[in-house]
């Protein structure tokens, strides 16, 4: 990737947007190296936070990470512009962890012996037990619910940007919150 010195900034593209391919500031044609390698140093590692959350397994989340990339790649002509990468990149993660979720469903009816994910190294280290239960709370949520609270509190999103990812309503977003938080406050409650 060639490196120039000076990184887009990664805002999303707001609906007023031009609608020409990816463009940078100057209106010259967007380098796809250069905004996704910068993406990907800024914020690869929030990204994988949120696939982990989602499906469960680290390497299913690195994997899962990797393909957004490569798709945002694959999809660079359709992009409107370079500032709406990151949020492409976020809704096609959301969209490949519920696509890994339908297939575990499917396989879950038909059970296999499957080999357990083993916690990585730093596990011990990072996951104390209340984070552990926090944890296992939020992925007992409904789907939805899930999401946006990943979206909302991993990432620090606002709701609009929740919205634009999940392509729900800002309404929907805080329904789906309000219920969330109520269930994780209930899930909570008998391990304090």
């Amino acid at each position: 990737m060639a490196e120039t010195g000076r990184e887009p900034p990664l805002v999303a593209a707001g609906p007023g947007a031009d609608r020409t391919a990816a463009r940078d500031d100057r209106g010259d044609r967007a380098d796809p190296d250069e905004v996704l390698g910068a993406i990907f140093r800024r914020e690869y590692a929030r990204l994988v936070g949120l696939a982990r959350v989602l499906i469960d397994t680290r390497a299913e989340a690195e994997e899962l990470v990797q393909e957004a990339f490569a798709r945002t790649y694959a999809a660079w002509e359709r992009i409107d512009e370079p500032d709406a990468a990151l949020a492409y990149l976020r809704t096609t993660v959301v969209n490949l962890a519920r696509g890994g979720l339908r297939r575990r469903a499917t396989v879950r009816r038909t059970p296999l012996d499957a080999v357990g994910d083993a916690p990585g190294a730093d596990a011990a280290v990072t996951a104390t037990e209340a984070q552990r239960e926090v944890l296992a709370a939020v992925r007992a949520l409904p789907d939805r619910q899930r999401e946006v609270v990943v979206l909302r509190y991993l990432l620090d999103l606002s709701t609009a940007d929740t919205a634009a990812t999940l392509d729900i309503s800002e309404g929907s977003v805080k329904t789906h919150l309000h219920r969330a938080l109520g269930a994780l406050e209930r899930a909570l409650e008998g391990t304090r």
